[in-house]
């Protein structure tokens, strides 16, 4: 049986949605700080974490990617490996957090 009611979990989701400020992703040895474009709660819960990864020039792979909450502390950090081969290139990153109760 359940603990949390549906509305605990989401006060979870909302308050992951609030904190979420910017993300990161590493090219190399050099991490580039982009903005959120959006926090969305899916209908079955799952809160859905969007940022773009572009290069400027040239091409690469992502390595690394990290997302940050308001304080500047880290709350993600995910191994990756993301080819990009030209500046006309790039990915729209999505994250999905699944907030639950699991009972043990």
């Amino acid at each position: 049986m359940a603990l949390l009611t549906s509305a605990a979990i989401q006060g979870y989701c909302d308050y992951t949605r609030r904190r979420i400020a910017y993300a990161k992703y590493k090219i190399g040895s050099t991490y580039y700080k982009v903005p959120i474009e959006s926090v969305k709660t899916s209908s079955a819960g799952v809160v859905e974490i969007s940022f773009k990864i572009e290069l400027s020039s040239g091409s690469g792979e992502v390595s690394e990617v990290q997302l940050y909450d308001t304080d500047s502390q880290l709350w993600l950090s995910k191994t990756e490996r993301l080819k990009m081969d030209s500046v006309a290139e790039g990915f729209l990153y999505v994250v999905q957090l699944n907030i639950s109760e699991i009972m043990s």
